[in-house]
């Protein structure tokens, strides 16, 4: 189902974005209490959990690719440089090895236990970022803001969804169960609704994921720095020994084709709507290496052309849950780089459901 840009719904998006940039960047926690909203529908936010299932791998990587983009924003730059979680290549290892697991959490674990592991990594990411907000606050970085809150959901949701007609997905019952399941883990994780990025249903939430990342992501991709480059570098250098296909280079260009960023285009519909080819314009393809430019030709051909198949599907998602199990069990390469005390990562304590390990100040 298309949804149409109508005067309407554009004034909404960009009113939500005025009070998002202005006084979103002024406002921390909501300070609501761990519980589900009013308007939870437990039927669609299970929906969304299974939809994890059968699109984990374009999921996973369109994850990825936000988790990229999110360090091209300056507040959230600054609160991991100040925090230091994230900054080498084993800091960042353990951080988004964390990321997946707690992620893996919320998709995995039922929400409606409040002894599960979902309420426990909930509670978990959010006395972490309260940590993280006041050792940026001392630092001088400034606090964890709703601003920084909802653009990092946007890492989460924003690709997958707003790309999907990219890679052919056109699976409309995805798009409503998985904005709203954000929307109240967005609300769980401390966003208020007037900032959450997932509004009321998948129409409100694709005019608030469009106006962010036309107007916010995209400018921020196509200006990033030195800062950004070094920690997307400890990032996928990080990841790389979960997944050994992962490139600091071509994953860039990954990010920056989805962002539409100019001169990132691969496709001739690489191109927002209204926008056209420019024969001026540098192609950026041209840049990477011979080995960076396989994996891009490899992964869009695969996630473009081959994906809608079931048993591709099914195949590359058997993968990405190898890769995950490794991770978990026998991190090799990273037990090889690191060691065995700091390859295994863990955020539950063995035999419980209520507690999480404590990090290492020097992660903090």
């Amino acid at each position: 189902m298309h949804v149409p840009k109508t005067e309407a719904n554009v004034n909404d998006a960009e009113e939500y974005l005025d009070n998002l940039l202005r006084n979103g960047s002024e406002e921390g926690d909501s300070g609501a209490e761990l519980e589900l909203p009013s308007w939870y529908d437990e039927q669609l936010f299970k929906r969304g959990q299974k939809y994890f299932s059968k699109y984990r791998f374009v999921m996973t990587s369109g994850m990825l690719a936000g988790l990229i983009a999110v360090l091209a924003i300056p507040s959230i730059l600054r609160v991991l440089i100040c925090t230091r979680q994230s900054s080498t290549c084993l800091t960042a290892y353990r951080r988004y090895v964390r990321t997946i697991l707690h992620t893996q959490a919320w998709y995995f674990h039922p929400i409606e236990d409040r002894t599960s592991k979902f309420w426990t990594s909930i509670a978990a990411v959010r006395k972490a970022h309260s940590r993280s907000s006041r050792m940026s606050t001392k630092c001088g970085a400034g606090q964890i803001t709703q601003k920084d809150l909802a653009l990092t959901q946007f890492g989460f949701i924003g690709f997958i969804t707003l790309g999907a007609h990219r890679i052919e997905l056109y699976d409309e019952d995805f798009l409503e169960a998985t904005s709203h399941m954000w929307r109240v883990l967005g609300y769980l994780l401390g966003i208020k609704d007037e900032y959450n990025i997932c509004g009321k249903g998948w129409a409100e939430s694709k005019q608030r994921l469009d106006i962010v990342m036309r107007k916010v992501f995209t400018p921020a991709l196509s200006e990033t720095n030195d800062d950004f480059y070094r920690m997307t570098e400890a990032l996928i250098n990080g990841l790389w020994h979960i997944n050994i296909m992962f490139s600091v280079e071509a994953n860039i260009y990954f990010t920056k084709r989805l962002a539409y960023v100019k001169g990132y285009e691969y496709y001739s519909f690489d191109y927002l709507p209204g926008e056209k080819c420019d024969l001026l314009q540098k192609s950026y393809y041209n840049d990477l290496n011979l080995w960076d430019r396989f994996i891009v030709s490899y992964g869009l051909f695969i996630v473009t052309y081959l994906h809608k198949y079931s048993i591709v599907r099914w195949y590359f998602n058997f993968r990405v849950w190898l890769v995950d199990f490794f991770m978990y069990f026998l991190p090799c390469f990273a037990i090889w780089s690191f060691g065995i005390k700091s390859a295994y990562v863990r955020i539950f304590k063995s035999g419980s459901q209520a507690l999480e390990i404590q990090l290492p100040s020097k992660e903090e």
